[in-house]
């Protein structure tokens, strides 16, 4: 008689969908948050030593590469249960996770890569440690393993509204997702720049970077809203985890950027509930898009004036602002794009 761990879902032969159950994904997400963590404090060390890092063999290299081994190995071990059950290849992995069966080996190359890197080249040194072709290798494996909860949300039979945890293993894994972005992006990241005195060459790049961050945190809200509900609670989860690695890593002590997120991510998720957008909420859906970027970009640009960390005159932070919404009705035109008249899909 065989014996099956409760802690893998059952899986026959009868070739039903083999799937994570909500507990296996939330540990996938939380051992995923061991490797994101470990990276975070990595990039902390960069920006804190700079060109003192003389080594590969670092703490924090061993923080997030025994994080990747943990969740790698994890994976492995659900992927083992459909081995056992006679399934090869991507199906031996419970559904959404081929894209951690492709992750995993990425960042391995990428690890390896990246000793190499370092023992011939030396450590990077500001944007080259991010944008290293290495370092690059391993933001994508990464993003693949972390994204997999996600997609195996994306996948189940659950209801948009389901209760459960399905939603927030959604939401859980869209933060992991948008702090790996924002990590990526931590030199063009706009909630991290508060304008002071700044001429116009200077103040282009600025807003910039703000039009950009914008676009970042917009992006996993609305993917996430075209499957799921939000739950309430969960942008403000996304925005403060995010923000909080973010202020550590770039500006340590710095606590006014993970509040005034975790503020701005309660006001979207009051908004979520408010206007209940979705598919067949059009108007109410363009209207969240609008004004999602304006909770966090009003709070954050009008703030700064009112205490005198920035000099932007009124035109141009509450101009960046609407432009911030204007963006975001344009991604939700990419993510919940107009149905195609019957004429366009004929041969």
């Amino acid at each position: 008689m065989t014996t099956v761990s409760p802690l893998l879902p059952q899986a026959g032969l009868s070739g039903a969908p083999y799937r994570a159950s909500t507990r296996q994904n939330l540990l996938t997400i939380a051992l995923g948050w061991w490797l994101l963590g470990g990276i975070f404090v990595d990039g902390w060390a960069h920006n804190q030593f700079g060109e003192s890092l003389e080594t590969f063999f670092t703490p924090w290299h061993a923080l997030f590469y025994s994080g990747f081994l943990a969740v790698a190995g994890w994976c492995l071990l659900l992927a083992s249960r459909g081995w056992r059950r006679g399934r090869r290849g991507l199906a031996a992995f419970p559904e959404g996770y081929h894209l951690a069966a492709l992750g995993v080996p990425l960042f391995g190359l990428g690890g390896l890569g990246d000793m190499g890197w370092h023992t011939v080249f030396g450590i990077e040194v500001g944007i080259e440690a991010l944008l290293s072709p290495t370092h690059l290798l391993l933001f994508a494996g990464a993003a693949l393993i972390v994204a997999s909860p996600l997609n195996a949300a994306w996948r189940s039979p659950a209801a948009r509204t389901a209760a459960g945890g399905v939603r927030w293993v959604a939401a859980l894994s869209g933060t992991s997702l948008l702090a790996a972005t924002a990590f990526m992006h931590m030199y063009l990241w706009g909630l991290m720049t508060v304008p002071q005195g700044l001429g116009w060459v200077q103040t282009r790049g600025e807003l910039s970077a703000i039009l950009l961050t914008a676009l970042i945190m917009t992006a996993p809200v609305l993917l996430i809203l075209r499957r799921f509900a939000l739950p309430f609670g969960a942008v403000t989860v996304m925005y403060f985890v995010t923000n909080l690695g973010m202020s550590f890593m770039l500006a340590p002590g710095e606590w006014r950027v993970p509040v005034l997120a975790a503020f701005s991510g309660l006001l979207v998720d009051a908004l979520h509930a408010l206007l209940r957008p979705g598919a067949a909420r059009v108007w109410q859906l363009r209207a969240f898009a609008f004004l999602l970027p304006l909770c966090v970009w009003v709070p954050y640009l009008g703030g700064a004036v009112r205490l005198g960390l920035s000099n932007l005159s009124l035109e141009l932070w509450l101009g960046v602002a609407v432009m911030t919404g204007l963006g975001g009705v344009a991604l939700s035109a990419l993510v919940f794009p107009a149905p195609l008249p019957p004429q366009a899909l004929e041969e």
